[in-house]
């Protein structure tokens, strides 16, 4: 009877380490765990919804997602570890937060580089299909990148004062990420690293003085409540994150399943970027005219402030080319990559406008 119990013990315990969703050949539903950093609300919430509906309707209900929301299954740094493990099938999978596993992906992220959502989520998703570089970086990783995000231009939230000059950042405490880090630090800022989802109570508790946002999720993620000025100071974007998938899933799917799941990814980063532009007029309406009570002031910055605040950016690239060297990679080459593919997506904006425009 003791051998009896403990073989069953063991048999149960083998079950629940099992990931519920693994697959096998006989397999005709894929129930996929999906790994988000932030709530159920947003541009990009949004957007990862439409997509999750697509791929069931598409497949005819063989792909199905459930979402853990609000990093409930994963810590949003620890995703990338937990899609090439499998412990998530998929999740939002952010360069910036693993710089040594993604130092090319990690261009994306330089400061003042991108100004058009659109344009940099389609440059660097086909700089993806043309770039060895960066398809080695998530191999290695046993995850493919199925689409890319961006988080919107880079704004500066404050609480108690606005910011509209170098002189305004001295001695402020500002959560910063990746190439921002060293901007904010040369413009006399102290940089303070956090992640995403303990801004509302660093801002709430006085931790911090304030933190690189984007327009859309100071409203979406509640930092409104907590934060009264906004310095559109459009210092580029976070480029360097997508939705990823686990590699060794993805292959074992069946070829019609994989191609519904590319095509439907492709066409996400349309949509988001369409629920962005949208979402960011609305939110700047709603929070200028106050939620609940509490108002948001948005403050420019001048065109000299500007040139200042980019030049302070410029080390970033130097940096980052003298790192590509070091490693063998023709960080010339594929800058070269990176401006044309640039160019050919601001040209189709300007000759056409954009994939949802009625002159398309």
């Amino acid at each position: 009877m003791l051998r009896l119990a403990l073989c069953g013990a063991i048999a149960a315990a083998a079950f629940f380490a099992t990931p519920i969703s693994i697959q096998n050949a006989e397999a005709k539903v894929y129930n996929l765990r999906y790994a988000d950093i932030g709530p159920p609300r947003g541009p990009r919430a949004a957007a990862l919804m439409w997509w999750a509906d697509e791929l069931e309707k598409r497949s005819g209900g063989d792909i199905k997602i459930k979402f853990f929301w609000s990093q409930s299954l994963v810590k949003g740094k620890a995703t990338m570890k937990a899609v090439g493990s499998g412990l998530s099938d998929t999740g939002t999978i952010l360069g910036i937060y693993t710089p040594a596993e993604f130092p090319v992906w990690n261009y994306a992220n330089t400061p003042f580089l991108h100004g058009d959502a659109w344009i940099g989520m389609r440059t660097w998703h086909e700089l993806r299909q043309q770039s060895p570089e960066l398809q080695k970086e998530t191999a290695r990783q046993k995850v493919m990148i199925l689409a890319n995000n961006t988080s919107g231009p880079v704004q500066l939230l404050t609480t108690k004062s606005p910011v509209t000059s170098v002189a305004d950042l001295k001695g402020k405490k500002i959560r910063t990420s990746g190439g921002w880090t060293n901007l904010f630090k040369s413009l006399g800022a102290v940089p303070v690293k956090i992640g995403f989802g303990e801004l509302y109570a660093a801002l709430d508790r006085g931790t911090i003085d304030g933190t690189i946002n984007y327009t859309p999720f100071v409203k979406s993620y509640k930092h409104y409540e907590v934060a009264s000025h906004v310095t559109e100071s459009k210092m580029g974007q976070v480029l360097g994150y997508g939705i990823g998938i686990n590699t060794k899933l993805f292959k074992s799917m069946p070829k019609k399943l994989q191609d519904i799941i590319v095509k439907t990814s492709d066409q996400y980063m349309d949509v988001y970027a369409k629920n962005y532009m949208a979402d960011s007029d609305d939110a700047k309406k709603a929070m200028t005219a106050g939620i609940d009570g509490r108002k948001v002031a948005f403050h420019q910055l001048s065109a000299a402030e500007t040139k200042k605040w980019a030049a302070a950016a410029a080390s970033f690239k130097a940096e980052w080319i003298a790192k590509m060297k070091k490693k063998g990679i023709d960080a010339d080459a594929f800058l070269a990559k990176f401006d044309k593919i640039h160019a050919k997506y601001k040209k189709i904006v300007a000759d056409k406008g954009y994939p949802w425009s009625s002159t398309n």
